[in-house]
């Protein structure tokens, strides 16, 4: 299953497919309805909880899950589509539970990589750690079990950026998304101690429906 890589945790401020039905399309349990770019800025604003910031010293930390529809419409949002492939698109991601983390400088200027670094080889060690060690750090705990990322890929930037990017997923049938759990990072590249993300009862759930694709 292919990663979908978002830089933020919204997505583009034009989305919706010009001269496609407006018919409704019924993927989750609440009766509010958004048009897709509206659903993308509902899931990205954090008051509505399903995306997370929290700020360390010159850190900011930002945690955003993404529904299927929004990783559905990452991968068909370059071409034409119709419903049905939207449909079978958000049935392809329905297994795993998607997760945007972005770690940003807080100024929004400089190399997040070379925050405070001390040597050249010190960089090289973070670039390598964000790569292939940092999904050992992260993990999901609900009551008393643990589970680490299924999946999770680094957003290799080859150019100077204030940010970083990963995409991680749980395997749905290893937790309960109806029930509360908590996401935590235990950051080994800055050394900020345990960053927490909590997610209430059914928050993954009830989310608006889509009023077209």
């Amino acid at each position: 299953m292919a990663l979908l890589l978002l830089s933020a945790c919204g997505g583009p401020d034009n989305a919706g497919r010009k001269g496609f039905s407006a018919t409704a399309v019924e993927l989750e349990h609440t009766n509010e309805r958004l048009p897709m770019n509206e659903f993308l800025a509902w899931v990205a604003n954090d008051e509505n909880e399903l995306a997370k910031t929290k700020e360390l010293n010159e850190i900011q930390y930002k945690m955003c899950y993404l529904p299927k529809q929004t990783m559905a419409y990452m991968e068909l949002k370059d071409e034409a589509y119709t419903n049905e492939q939207f449909m079978q698109a958000c049935e392809h991601y329905s297994e795993m539970s998607y997760f945007n983390f972005r770690l940003a400088l807080t100024e929004g200027s400089g190399e997040l990589l070379k925050y405070g670094l001390g040597s050249a080889a010190e960089y090289n060690e973070r670039v390598n750690y964000m790569a292939f060690k940092m999904q050992d750090d992260i993990f999901l705990i609900q009551g008393k079990d643990t589970l680490h990322p299924g999946l999770f890929h680094f957003e290799r930037i080859y150019e100077v950026a204030p940010y970083a990017t990963v995409m991680l997923a749980f395997d749905d049938k290893k937790f309960d998304k109806e029930n509360e759990f908590t996401i935590v990072y235990d950051d080994q590249l800055f050394h900020k101690g345990y960053i927490k993300y909590n997610y209430r009862p059914k928050q993954l759930i009830d989310l608006p429906n889509l009023t077209g694709v």
